[in-house]
């Protein structure tokens, strides 16, 4: 599809309420159709206990950090860095999913997390600073991924990190696990969604300027969400590539 530069401007404002409106709807239980993921909503409990291993290995507990989870979701990276011992602010576009996330925070009697609202690519200029700001499964729904990314680098101080985790993903599986909530248009372009390798992310942290940057495949996390998967996904999930990339801001 060609699209000028304007129109990709244009979309990308879209886009950004199309996506508050659909998380607003999985927040509510009014989505139709698919089955859409933000964190923790689809995962079992095994795959969950391999998330909170790989995020103990990134941020050990003996070294307290202040975390900004961006695109929390309904908080499960964030409760799981909490429980950690870091000081974690969890950021999202949708009122729903915040609402969800506060909720479940008062269930585990998590008093110190902090919750915004607002888009990655635009995070409040006053969150900062932070030793680390982390998102997952956030990428690829992002129209302007390089937009988010500098504004994350902003947020960290120098020596900080900003780590992403996230995954290559086969078309036809977004498209059945997101039913009729995405429209086509919007995932025509979105960039990380179209990536076959890593090169582009890859690409995208070290324009950022950050430094010390590293790519990683997470091999095991897609042997075990494989493994875990019903039948009829699984030549789909087969093409699903997990990743981690992460680099640190310079020092002024």
């Amino acid at each position: 599809m060609s699209t000028s530069t304007a129109d990709i401007d244009h979309l990308g404002r879209d886009t950004i309420a199309i996506v508050r409106d659909i998380w607003d709807a999985v927040a509510n239980g009014d989505h139709q159709g698919g089955n859409l993921d933000r964190n923790n909503l689809d995962t079992t409990d095994v795959q969950r206990q391999a998330w909170t291993i790989l995020l103990s290995r990134l941020f050990p507990s003996a070294q307290p950090l202040r975390i900004l989870d961006a695109g929390c979701g309904a908080g499960f990276v964030a409760f799981a860095l909490a429980e950690l011992g870091h000081t974690v602010t969890g950021l999202d576009l949708s009122p729903g999913m915040l609402r969800v996330c506060r909720a479940e925070a008062e269930r585990r009697g998590v008093s110190d997390l902090r919750l915004v609202e607002g888009a990655a690519e635009q995070p409040p200029a006053d969150l900062g600073p932070f030793d680390v700001v982390i998102s997952r499964h956030l990428l690829w729904t992002l129209p302007r991924p390089e937009s988010a990314l500098n504004a994350w680098s902003d947020l960290v101080r120098p020596g900080g990190r900003v780590v992403g985790i996230d995954a290559l993903r086969p078309e036809e599986l977004v498209r059945a696990s997101t039913g009729e909530q995405y429209p086509a248009d919007v995932l025509n372009v979105l960039p990380l969604l179209h990536a076959r390798d890593l090169d582009p992310v890859e690409n995208l942290w070290r324009r950022s300027g950050l430094d010390e940057v590293l790519v990683e495949e997470l091999r095991w996390i897609n042997a075990l969400v494989h493994a875990e998967s019903s039948v009829h996904v699984r030549p789909m999930i087969r093409r699903l590539g997990y990743y981690l990339v992460e680099g640190t801001r310079p020092p002024r």
